[in-house]
């Protein structure tokens, strides 16, 4: 609580006289305005075993919009992935990319919210069109953040993101029979609880979850143990000790949520695991990121085997390429790794960054070229 209760009551009570008249964008409308990508489809390896796929799709604004335009976004690099035979039932592992989730705050709300052109002004819309919830959860719910209006406006949205990202991927791992390392989202400290993924009253976190062929989510979950600086405002994290592997039918799978992939200790966890697997969700920004000088580790100090000499020097793409998961993954017990980069215009944040692919232990070329609007499907034959 920040204010005195009467005061907050108050004022609670006066928000709540307020009402504001939710008009959800029409399905058919939503329609007009979702990407229609250029599919990329690469494939390396020869195994018969099963296949370990990372899909990078292209999103937007409006395949937020409801949870149905969410599930057919992605539907359509599932549908894609079956028809060109990548897919093998209860034998796939999908890799999806970090925060894929996290939009999920602006489903089913004012189609006002689309009409905006930044994510400022869209979030302003959205804290008018919820402002008695706002206020009450800025008032009596617990804080653990610097950056108050964040993550009240995360917590006050929780459930309804986490019924509908549970929903969409449980839907479409089931659909296809394959497991899902369903990317990340934002939610407050959350548990699986009878098979439900649950909020909490506690910090706001950037988790992972894993979907089983059955539709199941495990009941283990992956927090990002390094957010960098601007995440550290709202997020809090995860302890290295605590983060899971999971039993799969192509071997045991650990999860490194993005700038995880580029610590040292991280690895030494992954190795004592005995995963033969690794899945990187990853997002990158700005739309040039790729290409600006890197400016070292973000948010903590960098690991004594980081040469400075590469500080300022080489690019953000050199750098993940040498110091994350390829510059680090040699190992030629572990089967596979796939590094996959969220794609997309979320109003005016745009995202970049292209997947990292490992076999045995070795780096793969991923031979993609960039076009406008393209998705992208990567698979490793294990």
């Amino acid at each position: 609580m920040r204010f005195p209760v009467s005061f907050s009551v108050f004022v609670t009570i006066t928000v709540f006289t307020i009402h504001c008249q939710k008009q959800v964008v029409p399905q058919e409308e939503v329609s007009l305005y979702l990407p229609n990508p250029k599919v990329y489809i690469q494939k390396e390896g020869k195994g018969k075993r099963g296949s370990f796929l990372g899909m990078e799709p292209y999103l937007n604004k409006y395949s937020y919009a409801t949870e149905d335009s969410f599930y057919l976004a992605l539907n359509e690099y599932f549908r894609i992935a079956k028809e060109n035979d990548l897919l093998f039932i209860d034998r796939s592992i999908v890799v999806l990319p970090e925060y894929i989730g996290t939009w999920l705050v602006v489903t089913a709300e004012d189609k006002s919210i689309f009409a905006t052109n930044t994510i400022q002004e869209a979030m302003e819309v959205l804290v008018k069109h919820n402002l008695g919830s706002f206020l009450w959860h800025y008032l009596f719910s617990s804080s653990y953040s610097s950056d108050t209006l964040k993550e009240t406006l995360f917590r006050m949205k929780a459930w309804q993101m986490t019924d509908r990202y549970q929903s969409v991927f449980a839907k479409l791992a089931r659909e296809y029979r394959v497991s899902i390392v369903a990317g990340s989202i934002v939610l407050p400290h959350p548990k699986v609880i009878e098979g439900k993924i649950t909020p909490t009253d506690g910090p706001l976190e950037n988790v992972s979850f894993y979907f089983h062929p059955d539709g199941r989510v495990d009941d283990q979950i992956v927090r990002k143990l390094f957010p960098i600086t601007d995440e550290k405002e709202f997020l809090k994290e995860g302890k290295i000790e605590e983060n899971p592997s999971y039993q799969t039918s192509l071997g045991k799978l650990y999860t490194m949520v993005c700038a995880d992939s580029w610590f040292p200790e991280v690895y030494t966890e992954f190795k004592k695991t005995e995963s033969e697997l690794l899945a990187v969700p990853s997002f990158v920004s700005p739309a040039d990121a790729w290409t600006i000088k890197w400016q070292g580790y973000n948010g903590y100090a960098n690991p004594k085997d980081v040469d400075s000499k590469d500080i300022g020097v080489i690019s953000e793409r050199s750098a993940w390429k040498k110091y994350a998961m390829n510059g680090r993954l040699k190992d030629p017990k572990v089967k596979a790794g796939i590094n996959v980069f969220f794609r997309g215009e979320i109003w005016d944040l745009s995202a970049s960054g292209d997947a990292f692919l490992n076999l045995a232990g070795k780096p793969v070329i991923n031979f993609v070229k960039e076009e406008k609007n393209q998705g992208r499907i990567y698979v490793l034959y294990l």
